[in-house]
């Protein structure tokens, strides 16, 4: 499995994950990747976190870690990947390869 995230200032660098993605590895992602690329991409510039609900997304492990990093969540219905930006850009990168 690959995690990438992007915005309009920029693109994080992709991360392989090996295996399923559980709460834990999930909030490691958020603090050591994500975290990190809004700081280079924003500064102190307010932003709005997204992501597609998966289960991992959902744990209460993972809202609690959202939560004390005081990060704004934009609601997404569940199930609609083809509302997702990301997935235009997880398109051309397949093609790409």
């Amino acid at each position: 499995m690959v995690w990438g995230c992007m915005s309009s200032h920029g693109v994080a660098r992709l991360h392989i994950v090996s295996g399923t993605v559980k709460a834990i590895d999930y909030i490691e992602i958020l603090q050591n990747k994500l975290l990190p690329t809004a700081r280079g991409l924003f500064g102190n510039q307010s932003w709005i976190f997204q992501n597609d609900n998966a289960p991992c997304h959902r744990a209460k492990e993972v809202q609690k870690c959202l939560k004390d990093h005081t990060m704004d969540i934009m609601n997404w219905p569940g199930q609609s990947p083809d509302l997702n930006p990301i997935e235009n850009l997880w398109f051309k990168i397949g093609y790409e390869i």
